[in-house]
């Protein structure tokens, strides 16, 4: 397709021209080169959103409600151990052993257990008074999300959320940062009851992005659910690696989701 013709069918379909429509045109068209996929996968938590910084915050925010005589730093190492979850029960959640609740409360029991603190389950719906407020005002886009987000859709290509946090938990964090407008397909693990590493997560969302496996990229922060796992599905994989740690024979890796469009190409 020539470029007058972009011109000529951007008119008659009434578009605003503008330099950032023709680059828009440009890059569906081929002009610029072949769309790198036609479906990017995107983690959310520690993804597009600072979901630790979050669960830390709101972790504290309990601790003081439930046990508002513990120190400063009670609380502070309750947080932590609420946030690294040593027992690894989030795990249990994701393969559909345990429902939300269930996983919260047995997160909230390790760490009580291990700070030190009394913990009772008939205190729990106290630990959510003080948990959830908290949790939503600490909702963080980081700076480089939506950007990589928009430059996926100026090449045309169907953005699809996958998450292994629940549905209520992920439409509360887009709607709180005003972005779930922006989002038509979401999965989460209770779309299918389980969650990330299991490829059958993967492979949904593959058709609702409209594309077949090998057509699409997923981009994560955890080196195992999000990419190890996507590349077993049969898609590419690109890990966001925002710290800088590293691991051995890892696919290529980003830093920051600035790095995204460009890094699209390379993915295996």
């Amino acid at each position: 397709m020539e470029l007058t013709d972009l011109v000529g069918a951007a008119v008659r379909g009434g578009l605003n021209w503008s330099s950032d429509a023709l680059a828009r045109l440009r890059q569906r068209s081929g002009i610029d080169g072949p769309r790198p996929c036609d479906g990017l996968i995107l983690d959310v938590d520690d993804t597009l959103i600072d979901t630790d910084a979050a669960l830390r915050s709101a972790a504290r925010a309990a601790a003081l409600e439930v046990w508002p005589t513990s120190s400063a730093a009670v609380r502070e190492g309750f947080a932590e151990l609420f946030l690294s979850d040593p027992e690894g029960v989030f795990g249990r959640y994701t393969v559909g052993e345990l429902r939300f609740h269930e996983m919260r409360k047995a997160r909230i029991a390790v760490a009580a257990e291990r700070s030190g603190l009394m913990w009772e389950h008939r205190r729990y719906r106290r630990f959510c008074s003080g948990f959830d407020p908290a949790f939503a005002a600490a909702q963080h886009l980081f700076p480089d999300a939506m950007p990589a987000v928009a430059a996926a859709e100026r090449w045309g290509i169907t953005v699809v959320l996958l998450t292994n946090s629940s549905s209520p938990a992920t439409r509360m964090k887009l709607q709180v940062l005003g972005v779930s407008d922006r989002f038509e397909h979401v999965v989460t693990t209770d779309t299918l009851g389980i969650g990330k590493p299991d490829p059958s997560v993967f492979l949904h969302a593959c058709e609702l992005a409209g594309a077949a496996p090998e057509a699409c990229v997923a981009v994560g922060d955890n080196y195992v659910n999000d990419v190890l796992s996507a590349r077993r599905a049969g898609l590419r994989g690109l890990w966001l690696d925002r710290s800088g740690r590293g691991a051995g024979g890892e696919p290529p890796t980003i830093r920051s989701l600035a790095e995204l469009p460009a890094a699209l190409t390379r993915a295996v």
